[in-house]
């Protein structure tokens, strides 16, 4: 049985400085290091994620890093990219690893010419000491790693990325804006109608407004108690950290059973609404609806992680706001007169005082406007 000599040192790199086993080392240190800043994004925006949840997704991925396993989430092509210069630091001014580094990206990956000006300022591929490196070591000009054209797939992938970092990288004021309408306007809005039916659209447009006012303040002071808290504010410490720092163990005990009613209840609004729904729709029975819309939670639930990134739910957010308007548009040409006048005052004309009807609109109105936990997780994206 032959040896195998090729994990050995050769002679050409121990006179070259071993360029291909130092670039071949960077790349990895490139690739986990993007990996692990992927990893974060996709959580940045996990709204009930617990500081033990977070730690362990952290230790899991260094764990395989340091062991030699395969990394969690292994970087694209347009990652590298987009974190290109959080990686660059990593790159030693060595031509030769340099351009070493630069063939390994060119066989690993496809380069576009036009889509990679980052990964090309790392890596210094138009400085002219790399290029004539390159051509010493590969006998090609450097610039044929880049491509000039890519597969349909690959140029969807770069068009989904251009639109994600688009989103990502706006200016903090409007990030702010958009996270806060589009994380606090959602399904609950589709029962707005169902309780203002018995009092009327006058008095439910003014239970909005007064409301309305009432949440937007205590959402700015949320956000002025998370700006406060540096922890956070740095993406250090989680909400459940913070609740325990201003209210202490008492009220960190608090939140915890508090937060859980209420997801309970909201899953079952929305699985019986959704079940509801489409039974009618579609006359199949809403059980079976049900069972499929769990089917998908358990999915998500066994990944560990929905990939909540900024642009995500930017996106999900202007979809969701999209198909009220829609709705809305629909309803519109069945709007009569005679219903808008509506209007059911307790005590007036012998009507007796309804406090369900009074429970019914503060809970839907206060739920519609929920929007406090999605303040704190958005902090450090915004700060």
């Amino acid at each position: 049985m032959g040896t195998d000599w090729s994990s050995f040192l050769s002679r050409d790199e121990l006179l070259a400085g071993l360029p291909a086993r130092r670039a071949s080392t960077l790349l990895f240190a490139i690739e986990s290091r993007t990996a692990h800043l992927v990893q974060r994004s996709r959580r940045s925006l996990a709204t009930y994620l617990t500081e033990r949840s977070g730690e362990a997704q952290e230790r899991d991925f260094m764990d395989a890093l340091t062991q030699g396993r395969d990394m969690v989430a292994k970087p694209s092509v347009q990652d590298l990219e987009r974190y290109a210069s959080r990686w660059a630091p990593l790159v030693p001014p060595d031509p030769g690893v340099r351009a070493t580094l630069a063939h390994l990206l060119g066989e690993r990956y496809h380069l576009l010419d036009t889509r990679t000006p980052g990964i090309t300022s790392a890596i210094g591929l138009t400085d002219p000491t790399v290029g004539e490196r390159f051509r010493a070591l590969y006998d090609a000009p450097i610039s044929s790693i880049l491509a000039q054209s890519a597969p349909t797939r690959e140029r969807w992938r770069w068009l989904r990325a251009g639109v994600s970092d688009r989103l990502e990288n706006l200016p903090p004021f409007w990030t702010a804006f958009a996270l806060t309408l589009t994380e606090t306007v959602g399904a609950g809005i589709l029962a707005l109608p169902i309780a203002f039916a018995n009092v009327g659209p006058l008095a439910g447009i003014i239970a909005l407004v007064v409301l309305g006012l009432v949440n937007i303040g205590t959402i700015a002071a949320m956000a002025e108690a998370v700006a406060r808290n540096g922890e956070i504010r740095y993406g250090r410490s989680y909400f459940g950290r913070m609740v325990r720092e201003y209210l202490g163990p008492a009220g960190s005990a608090i939140m915890t059973p508090v937060l859980f009613v209420l997801v309970t209840i909201i899953l079952l609004s929305y699985f019986i609404g959704f079940s509801s729904t489409l039974a009618d729709a579609t006359g199949l029975r809403a059980e079976w609806w049900a069972a499929g819309l769990l089917l998908v939670l358990v999915y998500f639930v066994r990944r560990r992680n929905l990939g909540a990134t900024v642009a995500s739910a930017l996106l999900v957010g202007a979809t969701t706001i999209s198909l009220i308007v829609i709705i809305a548009l629909l309803a519109l040409p069945h709007v009569k007169a005679d219903n808008l006048r509506h209007a059911e005052v307790p005590f007036r004309d012998g009507r007796p005082f309804d406090a369900s009807i009074l429970e019914l609109v503060f809970g839907v109105v206060l739920f519609a406007y929920f929007g406090h936990t999605s303040t704190a997780v958005c902090a450090p994206v915004v700060l």
